[in-house]
């Protein structure tokens, strides 16, 4: 791994196209470039982890559409809702 001499931030393989033989690092803060002779021996890798409140529902298309129902369906839907995501956050 290489750092960034000017603010010590993680310096990042700038891809080049037509650019085999040199490697170029950049640093992801400042911006600043380093050439280097030999190919960096690591791995960029992001990884992104997800509560329970950020997974997909699929919600099935009701008999009524949302514009025919009632105020008060509409509100024990929003309520059947809010027990669905209550009950997510206790598990």
């Amino acid at each position: 791994m290489e750092f960034c001499e000017k603010c010590g931030a993680l310096m990042l393989p700038k891809k080049e196209e037509g650019k085999k033989k040199t490697i170029t690092l950049k640093c992801r803060e400042c911006g600043h470039e380093k050439t280097v002779r030999s190919a960096p021996e690591y791995k960029v890798e992001h990884r992104i982890k997800h509560t329970p409140r950020e997974k997909i529902i699929v919600v099935e298309e009701d008999s009524k559409r949302a514009d025919e129902m009632t105020e008060d369906e509409r509100r024990e839907r929003r309520k059947e809702i809010l027990e669905y995501y209550q009950s997510e956050d206790e598990q």
